[in-house]
């Protein structure tokens, strides 16, 4: 009920720049565009998939102002979401943005460590598109830039979880808790505001940042109120989300046609002493990425290396958040990602193709997809997603091994 609300204010407010101009003298450009994407397919475990998506965007640019609303309906899940509901003004080299949004930090082009101004949503599973995969924040956004330089101020007047999916071919809850009670926790109050910064500066090649961030972990620990006094499984559960400090470093080399991106950063939880069996502890992420792109035909090829690893690791209490969250019960992580995309027939025709694989788990994700367009507003594609793992160590990827799917769609702009 509060999204919905949040929602309709935030379309209030930017009424009134479509209809008065906010009294500005030169007349606005508005653009409206229209996307549909119909597909049918099917997973491995031999259920149809069907996917019926409307998007609406709706753009009003002015010398001193941006105003976009942007919705999505799902048709099969009656659901109607926005996407970016925002108003930016423009004085001299500062923007002022709020509303509803994602604004993306890092450097890398595959994946992230330091993107932490917006949660994950994977209710589809792993797609081919980092930014369908977050959930946008109700913020407020200061920038200023320079020559060779930037900042960025931000502001969260409190935070949206990773949508937490609990039933369906996509859940994510574990077994152990599939039967309990479940309280979530209210995150849209002031007591759970979120806030940071971040200065860029270009030297040449080189383009570095440092972030600070005041947040918290998207994904939820647990605090387990009751259990079962036969068999000690939990039945009721209260969701915890761990506030922590980010002190982070992002940045790329350009060695054209090549590009190093690196990104870093270390997580002080609130529970310092990593005590607190529903708090996530303070940790270290790091991801570095080698990226190359063909100056005649745009193909692209990266191969980036993430890991992790967390502090006083808990290996002797299975209920703690940070060992049900680990992979084969270890501290670190280590992820390799490989990305190649190339096009065909003067960028008519493009082949896309991600692999992803954790070496703690074997478990691995294979993305890949062909689109082809039909005209400059119609687009056919075909997609293919295999989860597995190569031994029988449980994982996201072992969990998910029966959504392995095949569609086929077209996607249309008006």
């Amino acid at each position: 009920m509060k999204r919905i609300l949040l929602t309709l204010l935030v379309c209030l407010l930017l009424l009134p720049l479509y209809s008065l101009d906010l009294f500005f003298e030169e007349q606005p450009s508005r653009t409206t565009t229209f996307q549909v994407e119909a597909a049918g397919g099917l997973y491995r475990d031999k259920q149809f998939l069907r996917q019926a998506d409307l998007s609406f965007a709706l753009e009003q640019n002015e010398e001193r102002y941006r105003a976009v609303a942007q919705l999505q309906y799902d048709s099969l899940a009656n659901r109607l979401e926005a996407t970016d509901l925002s108003v930016s003004l423009f004085t001299g080299n500062m923007t002022i943005k709020g509303g509803l949004f994602t604004h993306p930090w890092g450097s890398a082009s595959t994946n992230h460590v330091v993107d932490v101004l917006s949660s994950r949503n994977l209710r589809a599973g792993f797609v081919d598109d980092l930014e369908a995969m977050k959930r946008p924040s109700l913020m407020a956004l200061l920038s200023s830039y320079w020559e060779d330089s930037s900042v960025e101020v931000v502001f969260k007047p409190g935070f949206l979880p990773s949508y937490l999916v609990t039933e369906g071919r996509y859940s994510l809850i574990p077994a152990a808790f599939a039967s309990a009670a479940v309280t979530e926790t209210d995150t849209l109050d002031l007591t759970s505001w979120e806030a940071g910064g971040r200065y860029r500066l270009s030297l040449g090649t080189l383009d570095a940042a440092l972030l600070y961030y005041n947040g918290h972990h998207p994904e939820p620990g647990f605090s387990v109120t009751a259990f079962d006094s036969g068999t000690f499984a939990p039945t009721a559960l209260t969701l915890v989300y761990t506030r922590y400090q980010l002190f982070a470093l992002e940045g790329s080399l350009f060695l054209d046609p090549f590009t190093l991106a690196f990104e870093g950063g270390f997580f002080l939880s609130e529970d310092e002493e990593g005590t607190a069996s529903s708090l996530y502890n303070s940790k270290f992420a790091y991801l570095a990425e080698l990226s190359y792109t063909h100056p005649a035909t745009s193909a692209f090829l990266a191969l980036a290396y993430q890991g992790k690893y967390v502090l006083d690791f808990n290996t002797t209490n299975p209920m703690d958040v940070d060992n049900l969250a680990s992979f084969d019960g270890k501290a670190y992580e280590n992820t390799l990602i490989l990305v190649v995309e190339y096009p065909f027939l003067e960028q008519r025709l493009t082949t896309r193709a991600a692999l992803t694989y954790q070496v703690e788990s074997e478990g691995y994700a294979l993305l890949a997809g062909l689109s082809y367009a039909l005209l400059d507003d119609l687009q056919v594609f075909f997609k293919t997603t295999v989860y597995g793992a190569l031994g029988s160590k449980s994982s996201i990827y072992k969990t998910w091994d029966d959504n392995d799917s095949l569609k086929v769609g077209m996607r249309a702009w008006f």
